[in-house]
C-alpha cells in the first residue's frame, strides 16, 4: 500500500489532499457536460429544444470554470515531476478516474437533470429571462424547494425501456462517442505529461493538446453531432417515438462513460506519440 502511496504522490512531493481536489474538478466538470443529453430529453419532452439548449450553456459556464483552476493544478504537477524527476503516471492516472466517475454520476443523475431542465424551461416561459429564472430558482425558498423536487433515482422500469436493438438507434454513434471522448478527456493530461517525458521540448508538447481537441471537436461536429440532432428533430416531430431518443441519448452517455475509461489506456501511448511528435516543432 505504501508504495502504490508513494507512486501515486511522487514519494511524496505531490499532496494527496492537491490530487483529490483535481479529481473533484474533473468529476464536477463532467458531472455539467454529460447534462447536456439530459438538457437534449428535456427539449424533446417541452418541445423548446432552443431554451433547452440556453439552459445547458449556462450551466455548462460552471464546468469550463473548473477546467481553467484544474488545468495549471494539473501542470504545478508535471513540474513537481520534472523538478525532482519522478514519473507522474499513477498520478495522472488517478486524476482521470475523476471523468469516468464524475460521468458516471452524470448518468445517474440524468433523469434528475431532465426534470431540472424541464422545470428551466417552464419557468422561462413565466420569467422571460434566464437570470431571472436563476435567480428565482437558487434564491428562493420556493424555486429550491422545486429543485429538490427534481431529484429522481433511476429505476427498473426506467431502464427496460432502454432498448438497444431498437432499429432507429444509431449503434455506431456509441463506439464513435467513445473514440472522440477518449481524445477530449486524455489529450491535454497527455500533453502535459509528454512534457515531463521531452522536457527539451515542453512548450511544443504542451501546444499539441489544443491540436488533439481541436480534431477530436471537428470529428464530433460531423460525425457525431448532426446525427444525434437529427434524432432530437425527429423526436420533437413526434416521427420517433420517445423511448427511441431516450436510448439514443443514453447510449452517447454511456459512450462518453466509455471514452473516459478508455482514456487510461491511452495515456502513456498518448503522451509518448505527443513527445514523439513534439520534436519537430
Amino acid at each position: 500500500m505504501q508504495g502504490l502511496l508513494d507512486a501515486i504522490t511522487g514519494g511524496g512531493h505531490i499532496s494527496i489532499g492537491r490530487l483529490f481536489i483535481i479529481f473533484f474538478l474533473i468529476a464536477l466538470t463532467n458531472i455539467f457536460d454529460t447534462s447536456a443529453y439530459a438538457s437534449r430529453l428535456a427539449g424533446v419532452r417541452t418541445k423548446r429544444l432552443a431554451i433547452s439548449n440556453t439552459l445547458y450553456a449556462m450551466v455548462t459556464v460552471g464546468s469550463r470554470t473548473t477546467t481553467f483552476i484544474y488545468l495549471p493544478t494539473v501542470g504545478g504537477i508535471t513540474d513537481f515531476a520534472r523538478k525532482y524527476s519522478f514519473d507522474p503516471f499513477w498520478s495522472l492516472s488517478l486524476i482521470l478516474w475523476g471523468a469516468a466517475v464524475g460521468t458516471a454520476i452524470g448518468i445517474f443523475l440524468m433523469p434528475s437533470m431532465v426534470n431540472f431542465y424541464s422545470l428551466g424551461i417552464e419557468c422561462m416561459d413565466e420569467r422571460g429571462t434566464a437570470l431571472r429564472v436563476m435567480r428565482y430558482l437558487f434564491t428562493t425558498k420556493e424555486g429550491l424547494l422545486k429543485v429538490a423536487r427534481c431529484y429522481q433515482k433511476p429505476t427498473l422500469a426506467m431502464m427496460k425501456r432502454i432498448d438497444i436493438r431498437d432499429k432507429e438507434t444509431p449503434k455506431d454513434l456509441y463506439y464513435l462517442n467513445s473514440l472522440l471522448y477518449a481524445l477530449f478527456t486524455v489529450g491535454p493530461i497527455a500533453a502535459l505529461y509528454a512534457g515531463v517525458l521531452r522536457a527539451d521540448h515542453v512548450t511544443s508538447a504542451n501546444m499539441l493538446s489544443g491540436a488533439i481537441n481541436s480534431v477530436a471537436a471537428i470529428l464530433l461536429l460531423f460525425m457525431v453531432d448532426p446525427r444525434s440532432a437529427l434524432i432530437v428533430d425527429r423526436g420533437i416531430a413526434r416521427k420517433i417515438s420517445m423511448d427511441t431518443v431516450k436510448t439514443t441519448m443514453v447510449m452517447l452517455a454511456v459512450g462518453r462513460l466509455t471514452g473516459a475509461v478508455l482514456a487510461q489506456l491511452v495515456l502513456y501511448p498518448g503522451a509518448h506519440f505527443v513527445a514523439f511528435v513534439a520534436r519537430f516543432f
